[in-house]
Protein backbone atom coordinates (compact mmCIF):
# COMPACT_ATOMS: atom_id res chain seq x y z
CA UNK A 1 0.00 0.00 0.00
CA UNK A 2 2.88 2.36 0.79
CA UNK A 3 4.34 1.83 -2.71
CA UNK A 4 1.04 2.84 -4.32
CA UNK A 5 0.84 5.99 -2.18
CA UNK A 6 4.39 6.98 -3.19
CA UNK A 7 3.49 6.54 -6.87
CA UNK A 8 0.29 8.55 -6.48
CA UNK A 9 2.10 11.33 -4.65
CA UNK A 10 4.88 11.39 -7.28
CA UNK A 11 2.34 11.51 -10.12
CA UNK A 12 0.40 14.24 -8.30
CA UNK A 13 3.51 16.39 -7.88
CA UNK A 14 4.53 15.84 -11.52
CA UNK A 15 1.03 16.80 -12.69
CA UNK A 16 1.05 19.92 -10.53
CA UNK A 17 4.41 20.96 -11.97
CA UNK A 18 3.15 20.43 -15.53
CA UNK A 19 0.02 22.49 -14.92
CA UNK A 20 1.96 25.24 -13.15
CA UNK A 21 4.54 25.29 -15.95
CA UNK A 22 1.90 25.41 -18.67
CA UNK A 23 0.11 28.32 -17.01
CA UNK A 24 3.41 30.21 -16.75
CA UNK A 25 3.89 29.87 -20.51
CA UNK A 26 0.30 30.82 -21.21
CA UNK A 27 0.52 33.91 -19.04
CA UNK A 28 3.23 35.50 -21.17
CA UNK A 29 6.21 34.73 -18.97
CA UNK A 30 8.31 33.82 -21.97
CA UNK A 31 7.71 37.15 -23.66
CA UNK A 32 8.65 38.88 -20.40
CA UNK A 33 11.88 36.89 -20.21
CA UNK A 34 12.75 37.70 -23.83
CA UNK A 35 11.04 41.02 -24.62
CA UNK A 36 13.02 41.77 -27.81
CA UNK A 37 12.58 38.45 -29.61
CA UNK A 38 9.27 39.34 -31.21
CA UNK A 39 10.30 42.82 -32.28
CA UNK A 40 13.61 41.52 -33.68
CA UNK A 41 11.74 39.00 -35.77
CA UNK A 42 9.38 41.70 -36.94
CA UNK A 43 12.30 43.90 -37.97
CA UNK A 44 13.93 41.02 -39.84
CA UNK A 45 10.65 40.10 -41.52
CA UNK A 46 10.14 43.70 -42.61
CA UNK A 47 13.68 43.81 -44.03
CA UNK A 48 13.06 40.62 -46.01
CA UNK A 49 9.72 41.95 -47.24
CA UNK A 50 11.35 45.21 -48.36
CA UNK A 51 14.15 43.34 -50.13
CA UNK A 52 11.64 41.12 -51.96
CA UNK A 53 9.54 44.11 -53.02
CA UNK A 54 12.68 45.85 -54.33
CA UNK A 55 13.71 42.70 -56.20
CA UNK A 56 10.27 42.28 -57.78
CA UNK A 57 10.11 45.94 -58.83
CA UNK A 58 13.62 45.70 -60.31
CA UNK A 59 12.63 42.53 -62.17
CA UNK A 60 9.55 44.18 -63.65
CA UNK A 61 11.70 47.12 -64.79
CA UNK A 62 14.15 44.70 -66.42
CA UNK A 63 11.25 43.01 -68.21
CA UNK A 64 9.83 46.31 -69.40
CA UNK A 65 13.23 47.53 -70.64
CA UNK A 66 14.24 44.34 -72.34
CA UNK A 67 13.48 43.69 -75.95
CA UNK A 68 11.93 40.42 -74.83
CA UNK A 69 9.18 42.21 -72.90
CA UNK A 70 7.35 42.97 -76.10
CA UNK A 71 7.89 39.40 -77.25
CA UNK A 72 6.37 38.11 -74.02
CA UNK A 73 3.49 40.55 -74.17
CA UNK A 74 2.69 40.16 -77.86
CA UNK A 75 2.86 36.38 -78.13
CA UNK A 76 -0.06 35.25 -76.03
CA UNK A 77 -1.46 31.86 -76.87
CA UNK A 78 -4.58 33.20 -78.53
CA UNK A 79 -3.04 36.16 -80.31
CA UNK A 80 -4.25 39.01 -78.13
CA UNK A 81 -1.95 42.00 -77.82
CA UNK A 82 -0.96 43.15 -74.34
CA UNK A 83 2.12 45.26 -74.92
CA UNK A 84 1.92 47.20 -71.65
CA UNK A 85 3.05 45.15 -68.65
CA UNK A 86 1.63 47.78 -66.30
CA UNK A 87 -1.83 46.38 -67.12
CA UNK A 88 -0.81 42.93 -65.95
CA UNK A 89 -1.77 41.75 -62.47
CA UNK A 90 1.12 41.26 -60.06
CA UNK A 91 1.22 38.35 -57.65
CA UNK A 92 3.65 36.56 -55.41
CA UNK A 93 3.60 33.32 -53.46
CA UNK A 94 1.61 34.93 -50.63
CA UNK A 95 -1.34 35.89 -52.83
CA UNK A 96 -1.18 33.22 -55.52
CA UNK A 97 -4.55 31.78 -54.44
CA UNK A 98 -6.12 35.21 -54.75
CA UNK A 99 -4.51 35.74 -58.15
CA UNK A 100 -5.92 32.44 -59.41
CA UNK A 101 -9.31 32.74 -57.69
CA UNK A 102 -11.20 33.17 -60.97
CA UNK A 103 -9.68 30.00 -62.44
CA UNK A 104 -11.51 26.69 -62.42
CA UNK A 105 -10.01 24.00 -60.19
CA UNK A 106 -8.63 22.21 -63.26
CA UNK A 107 -7.06 25.40 -64.66
CA UNK A 108 -5.64 26.36 -61.25
CA UNK A 109 -4.11 22.90 -60.90
CA UNK A 110 -2.63 23.12 -64.39
CA UNK A 111 -1.21 26.59 -63.67
CA UNK A 112 0.42 25.43 -60.44
CA UNK A 113 1.84 22.36 -62.16
CA UNK A 114 3.49 24.58 -64.78
CA UNK A 115 4.51 27.16 -62.16
CA UNK A 116 6.30 24.57 -60.01
CA UNK A 117 7.44 22.48 -62.99
CA UNK A 118 10.83 21.25 -64.12
CA UNK A 119 11.76 24.52 -65.84
CA UNK A 120 11.54 26.32 -62.51
CA UNK A 121 13.34 23.56 -60.63
CA UNK A 122 16.17 23.49 -63.17
CA UNK A 123 16.75 27.25 -62.81
CA UNK A 124 16.45 27.68 -59.05
CA UNK A 125 19.65 27.81 -57.05
CA UNK A 126 20.56 28.55 -53.49
CA UNK A 127 20.59 32.31 -52.96
CA UNK A 128 17.83 33.08 -55.49
CA UNK A 129 14.95 35.28 -54.39
CA UNK A 130 11.29 34.32 -54.19
CA UNK A 131 9.48 34.49 -57.52
CA UNK A 132 6.75 36.85 -58.64
CA UNK A 133 4.05 36.48 -61.29
CA UNK A 134 2.60 38.88 -63.82
CA UNK A 135 -0.75 37.67 -65.16
CA UNK A 136 -2.04 39.14 -68.41
CA UNK A 137 -5.40 40.95 -68.39
CA UNK A 138 -6.98 38.19 -70.48
CA UNK A 139 -5.55 35.56 -68.05
CA UNK A 140 -4.10 33.55 -70.92
CA UNK A 141 -0.46 34.31 -70.27
CA UNK A 142 1.78 34.74 -67.24
CA UNK A 143 5.38 35.73 -66.70
CA UNK A 144 7.05 34.18 -63.67
CA UNK A 145 10.32 35.85 -62.72
CA UNK A 146 12.84 35.89 -59.92
CA UNK A 147 16.20 37.43 -59.14
CA UNK A 148 19.22 35.17 -59.15
CA UNK A 149 21.91 35.54 -56.48
CA UNK A 150 24.13 37.22 -59.10
CA UNK A 151 21.54 39.94 -59.87
CA UNK A 152 20.25 38.53 -63.17
CA UNK A 153 16.63 37.44 -63.59
CA UNK A 154 15.05 34.24 -64.84
CA UNK A 155 11.73 34.57 -66.64
CA UNK A 156 9.30 31.77 -67.45
CA UNK A 157 6.76 32.64 -70.12
CA UNK A 158 3.65 30.60 -69.33
CA UNK A 159 0.71 30.30 -71.71
CA UNK A 160 -2.61 28.52 -71.98
CA UNK A 161 -3.71 26.02 -74.59
CA UNK A 162 -7.20 26.01 -76.05
CA UNK A 163 -8.33 23.65 -73.27
CA UNK A 164 -7.14 26.17 -70.61
CA UNK A 165 -4.22 24.02 -69.57
CA UNK A 166 -1.00 25.89 -68.78
CA UNK A 167 2.53 25.21 -70.01
CA UNK A 168 5.91 26.92 -69.91
CA UNK A 169 6.56 28.22 -73.40
CA UNK A 170 9.97 29.80 -72.91
CA UNK A 171 12.67 30.28 -70.29
CA UNK A 172 14.97 33.30 -70.53
CA UNK A 173 17.89 34.68 -68.57
CA UNK A 174 17.50 38.45 -68.32
CA UNK A 175 20.67 40.39 -67.42
CA UNK A 176 20.04 42.98 -64.71
CA UNK A 177 21.86 45.65 -66.81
Amino acid sequence: MKKINKKVITLGIASFMLVAGASAYASGTISELFPTVESEHQIQAKQVENRLNQSWAKGKEVLERSTNANTFALNSARGSVNSDLSDWTFGDITNLDELLSSFSDQEKSSFLEAFYGKERQENLEQGDYMSAVLLSPDKEQAIVYWEKANGNFITLDMKTKSDNSWFVDEVKLQPAQ
